[in-house]
């Protein structure tokens, strides 16, 4: 249907796992392994976000940041930390395996020019630690750059072994998903053509290729240089490393994978980019345009190290004779807490117990038989008008039956303007759809035919969806186009929103009113109103310039859907400074929790007269509530009558406090305004108390 679909990579799945593949667990698995260049040209200054770096400590924090979010979020996922052309090498016979942080010189095997930084582990704060103390200063000292500052033809193949080495410690290599990320800013790994040894480095790089190959590892290269000067690879040598190690799954679909497509096209841009800085006139390494050109070199290394889970596949039913395949993404879900595993033992013994289940009849007590009672079904409505839809039981062979009459996956039922759906029509958390071609050759075609037609119409298609044996729920299909940033970064992917739409008896319609009708309101109360939210407006209100204001003198603008728990945040952001051995940051309540109310914008002279205005324009009715203090007063005064019958001086001196009752000691706490909680003897302690204090 469309000649060039397959040349467009930004519908190429890239790297995606089945979370549905319940007979391979480690294919939900991660394996990170960094290779960091460590040629003397790496060290070389260069401003990044107006302070001055080099590409070899942004290599290191980028390395750091990435080991802390995996720690938060996959914790079970590995990563390594590899350094070539270097001085020093791995310690031979050391003990790889110790799953340490940063006990980097030591492996099973050494090679020339090739150091361990981080042996392959699970993230750890030692491990953060490790990499972040890892300055610039302490690599001259401890293991620094080749002699004479260059590099050795061989030694990425070299890095390549030892990669390969921290992938094949592990039994579930060729199942996990692994990632080798180079940070490098030579075109030329190894040499130029003309050079004596480049065939033969040539000939081990592609050797170690193809070893590689073997567990479906993805080679990623990110020149951080590129950002501060023109850059671009010298060659065919890196893109056809890039082709040769594309990942698992890429190269089977048609054309050149999307993961590899979009690195050759990141690397030309930035090339092309900082090529125009440099001739405008624009320092390397400063200016807006190399700061923007940064910030999609980061968004784009972050975004390819981004996983795609795949929660279900679905197959499309287009018509009676035409059918293509989807795959379902979920794009957010509430986090649940992990239920506890307890298990029942006997007080007695102390032998773990066995929970049996019996089915009993409610009629006569009798134990029925499990698969007869299981055979009925019990199908009862949880909420709303119940008389209406009573409870109906049925066989098991009937449900299946019923359930049997709409297949599985989507069905197309028709289309509609989307004027038609509305927010309030989404009743769960949407699903993002994506094209399938591996389950179904020609789906990419069809798919991106259909999402063309309805974003140029601007329809939404009309589904029925059906899982196994759940109740069939109607959908609705919209259709997104692709969106990318000033630098060509995909900011927002093509493809479709599946919405779960609603049933006539799911939307509420809104109630009657109840009580006495709202007052008419007159002109000036409307407009003090109208003021009032101006002057209070947490987000800047309706006039821009006022949001401007606000952001030029440094006060944050409301953003409702950007409200967090600063006590939480401050709780663990003190946890992550003690695991990392870091000074706990300084933090003032009332300076650094943004959900306190802003007292200039209440102490402002405009804030001040709209609040007035508003007082005037609407006065306060009705009567004000006691104060509690009056109330005890006047209780107080209530039971001066019943105090002065007592002789509470004789009664302290004879010890008949004692014989006192209840109430009557509350007698006296009332007449003092005392404390009448607790039981007798606290009473009669804060009256004799009281009465020696006197």
């Amino acid at each position: 249907m469309d000649e060039g679909y397959s040349q467009d990579a930004s519908w190429d799945d890239e790297a995606e796992e089945d979370s549905d593949d319940k007979n391979r667990p480690e294919a939900l698995k991660e394996k990170l392994i960094f290779l960091i260049d460590a040629q003397t040209e790496m060290f070389e200054e260069i401003v990044v976000f107006g302070q001055p770096s080099s590409s070899f400590d942004m290599a290191r924090l980028t390395v750091s940041d990435l080991l802390r979010l995996k720690a938060w979020q996959h914790p079970d996922d590995q990563m390594a930390v590899i350094l070539y052309n270097t001085r020093e090498k791995d310690q031979p016979n050391g003990s790889a395996e110790d799953g340490g942080g940063g006990g980097g010189g030591s492996s099973l095997v050494s090679f020339e020019g090739v150091y361990t930084l981080l042996d392959l582990q699970r993230p750890s704060a030692e491990a953060v630690r490790a990499v972040r103390d890892f300055t610039a200063e302490r690599f001259q000292t401890e293991v620094g750059s080749l002699p004479g500052g260059g590099r050795r033809d061989g030694c990425l193949a070299d890095a390549l072994w030892r990669a390969q080495h921290c992938l094949g410690g592990g039994k579930s290599a060729d199942k996990s998903l692994n990632t080798i990320v180079v940070f490098s800013n030579d075109p030329e790994p190894c040499g130029p053509a003309t050079a004596p040894g480049f065939k033969a480095a040539v000939q081990q790089l592609r050797s170690r290729v193809e070893a590689l190959q073997g567990y479906r590892a993805a080679l990623r290269l990110f020149p951080l240089a590129a950002a501060a000067r023109p850059w671009a690879p010298r060659g065919a040598l890196w893109p056809d490393l890039l082709r040769a190690l594309p990942g698992p799954g890429e190269g089977e679909a048609e054309g050149e994978g999307g993961a590899v497509g979009d690195d050759l096209t990141m690397l030309r841009e930035l090339a092309a980019d900082a090529e125009a800085a440099s001739q405008s006139g624009s320092l390397p390494g400063g200016g807006g345009a190399q700061q923007a050109v940064l910030n999609s070199l980061f968004d784009a290394f972050r975004r390819r190290l981004a996983r795609k889970r795949t929660l279900m596949r679905l197959r499309w039913q287009l018509s009676d004779n035409a059918a293509i395949s989807v795959r379902a993404y979920l794009l957010i879900s509430d986090a649940a807490k992990a239920a506890k595993k307890m298990t029942p033992f006997n007080p007695t013994t102390n032998m773990p117990l066995k929970a049996v289940t019996s089915y009993v009849s409610v009629s006569d007590g009798a134990l029925l038989d499990r698969p007869t009672a299981a055979a009925q079904r019990v199908f009862e409505l949880r909420t709303g008008n119940r008389a209406r839809l009573p409870e109906v039981v049925a066989s098991a062979p009937e449900v299946a039956e019923q359930a049997a009459l709409a297949p599985s996956g989507l069905a197309l039922l028709g289309f509609k303007p989307r004027s038609c759906l509305q927010l309030w029509h989404q009743t769960r958390s949407a699903l993002f759809l994506r094209p399938d071609e591996r389950s179904a050759p020609g789906s990419t075609a069809a798919f991106i035919a259909l999402w063309r037609a309805m974003l140029s119409q601007d329809r939404i298609a009309i589904c029925r969806l059906k899982r196994g044996a759940s109740a069939p729920r109607h959908v609705a299909l919209v259709a997104q186009d692709e969106q990318l940033s000033e630098y060509g970064v995909q900011s927002e992917a093509p493809g479709m929103y599946l919405i779960h739409l609603p049933f006539a008896d799911d939307i509420r319609q809104p109630e009657a009113v109840v009580g006495l009708p709202n007052p008419p309101l007159d002109e000036a109360q409307v407009a003090a109103a109208a003021a009032l939210m101006q002057a209070l407006s947490l987000g800047g209100g309706s006039g821009q310039d006022q949001a401007q204001d606000q952001a030029a003198a440094g006060v944050g603008v409301f953003d409702p859907s950007q409200v967090q728990n600063p006590w939480l945040q401050r709780h663990y952001t003190v946890v992550e400074s003690l695991a990392l051995s870091e000074p706990i940051p300084e933090w003032d309540p009332q300076r650094d929790d943004g959900t306190l109310p802003r007292r200039e914008l209440w102490e402002s002279e405009a804030a001040a007269a709209a609040v007035q205005a508003f007082r005037e324009a609407f006065p306060q009715q009705g009567t004000k509530r006691k104060p509690a203090a009056a109330t005890r007063q006047a209780k107080a005064a209530a039971a001066s009558d019943a105090y002065d019958e007592v002789d509470w001086p004789s009664l302290l001196r004879s010890g008949g406090l004692k014989k006192l009752k209840i109430d009557e000691l509350k007698t006296y706490l009332r007449k003092h305004q005392l404390k009448l909680t607790g039981k007798k003897d606290e009473l009669l302690d804060r009256v004799t108390t009281h009465m020696q204090q006197q």
